[in-house]
């Protein structure tokens, strides 16, 4: 099986009001609400594929209904999934491609909608290298000032597209801040705005260390 349709095809959506999910990145998920119950059971007894976009602001007032949702997501295939007696579902979601919706199709019992695949761009070899090894270092530095953080072995093998959506997704972030990245469809553009935002918080972070006491836990 094909990692994703080429051309326009039709897919269940998980929208979510404030999860925003990327290519190249693994998510686990607790699915309990009915209509998505039913939307995972489907899913697994055919390609095991669903897209997962981000709602637009003011959802609040239709969540239960159809709320308007961002025109991009991404399109995740089931890796594991464990039914649970009470119906509900723990999965763990591989993210596959950027999808552009087209049009919503059906609305009950979960959305459903025409979308296209539209993979990020990777840009110039020479370029995505000296950008990928510039955001690594960029990484490895960040890591130095969070306490107790575990190595990332990933940071020496992970592609750019990998490295820059994995960052994107663990940094705390506005989602509709990560929205706008994953909308960059431009791999090497996207991991500059990442590095960009490291290294203003490098320079925080260097600058109150500066006004610590010696004593404080957090120089450890």
């Amino acid at each position: 099986m094909s990692e994703y349709p080429h051309g326009e095809f039709l897919l269940p959506l998980f929208p979510l009001p404030n999860l925003v999910f990327f290519p190249r990145t693994r998510m686990p998920l607790h699915i309990f609400e009915p209509r998505y119950r039913q939307m995972v059971s489907d899913a697994l007894a055919s390609d095991e594929r669903f897209a997962i976009v981000l709602l637009r602001p003011g959802w609040e007032a239709n969540y239960y209904g159809s709320p308007p949702v961002h025109q991009y997501g991404t399109l995740g295939h089931i890796e594991q999934a464990v039914a649970l007696e009470d119906g509900r579902y723990n999965i763990l979601v591989n993210g596959k491609v950027r999808v552009r919706l087209i049009e919503n199709v059906k609305d009950d019992p979960y959305r459903v909608a025409r979308v296209i695949a539209e993979p990020e761009q990777p840009g110039p070899p020479q370029r995505a290298y000296a950008q990928r090894e510039w955001l690594a270092d960029l990484s490895r530095q960040y890591l130095e000032y969070l306490p107790g953080q575990a190595e990332v072995p990933e940071l020496e093998t992970a592609g750019l597209d990998s490295l820059a959506n994995a960052l994107i997704m663990s940094l705390n972030l506005d989602v509709e801040q990560k929205q706008q990245l994953l909308e960059l469809g431009d791999v090497v553009t996207r991991a500059a705005k990442v590095a960009e935002e490291l290294e203003q918080r490098l320079e925080r972070m260097k600058f109150l260390r500066g006004f610590r006491n010696p004593g404080d836990p957090k120089n450890n």
